[in-house]
């Protein structure tokens, strides 16, 4: 099952570092589908962090993921620094299964090299070619970035993937503890309106949550193992908060993306379909 899922990972990914990276892997014919997981603020050596992992690694038993794509935060006390606590006893099991991360930056990944050493993370913001979908993984802490802007421009106008999905930390839609992004969201949401993306995945509110703002859909995932945080504020276009730690398994064909939302306990928070190219 190892062997087959490495294999299943290197056929079906194709990494791109920024402007100033170069590939990291040639992309085969395309694929018709992908699956892969998500979670978001999730290394903090709590037994929250160990039993949504140990409910990953259930899922992928069940039905394996190419990767692991963070939101972020991936690694707490000491910030930044993966560490035998937040790191190597509580993901044992995803480590032993060879699972290959996408790692987003996070607030408290800055202070360490964790999430480019560990995680394998080539840069603050890179692509991931995967199957039928382009997955832009961005530097939330850095929104206004001229490089990271143009490549954001640069990436979407160019994908000849059906579907994108952009990942990174700071929300600019959430209902969360903490506020929207504003500048990322002046920046970034005319961008991901104009590029036709098809889901922004969130985290940094320790939650879950679904909006559908100006066609796309944004899914906070912010409750992989730290402390969890209610949904405080309005926020335009919320159909769904859960007070829970969890993950999501994503499958993603030419025509939708399914996301489904795993508690701990492996119960359904909510499974939600959306068309690859969000309406003009």
């Amino acid at each position: 099952m190892r062997l087959l899922a490495a294999l299943a990972a290197l056929l079906a990914l194709a990494v791109t570092a920024g402007p100033a990276g170069a590939t990291a892997a040639t992309a085969p014919p395309p694929a018709t589908s992908v699956r892969f997981a998500v979670k978001g603020d999730w290394g903090t050596g709590s037994s929250a962090q160990a039993a949504v992992t140990r409910r990953m690694c259930a899922e992928y038993r069940r039905s394996p993921f190419a990767f692991v794509l963070t939101t972020g935060d991936n690694f707490y006390q000491p910030d930044g620094v993966a560490t035998a606590a937040n790191f190597t006893r509580p993901e044992r099991c995803l480590t032993a299964l060879g699972v290959t991360w996408r790692a987003a930056w996070g607030n408290h990944d800055l202070a360490g090299t964790s999430t480019a050493d560990v995680l394998g993370s080539p840069r603050r913001y890179y692509a991931v070619v995967a199957g039928p979908a382009r997955i832009l993984v961005l530097d939330g802490n850095d929104p206004s970035d001229p490089g990271q802007l143009r490549f954001i421009r640069d990436q979407l106008r160019d994908a000849e993937e059906p579907v994108r999905i952009v990942s990174f930390h700071q929300p600019i839609n959430t209902s969360g503890l903490h506020a929207p992004a504003d500048e990322a969201r002046r920046l970034w949401e005319p961008l991901l309106r104009r590029g036709r993306v098809t889901l922004v995945l969130q985290g940094h509110n320790h939650m879950y949550e679904r909006l559908v703002v100006g066609g796309i859909t944004y899914i906070t995932t912010g409750g992989g193992g730290a402390q969890l945080y209610p949904c405080v504020r309005p926020a335009p276009g919320l159909r769904r908060c859960a007070f829970a730690h969890h993950f999501l398994a994503v499958n993603v064909s030419r025509l939708r993306v399914s996301v489904r939302a795993i508690s701990a306990r492996g119960t359904t928070i909510e499974r939600v379909v959306i068309p690859a190219r969000p309406p003009l």
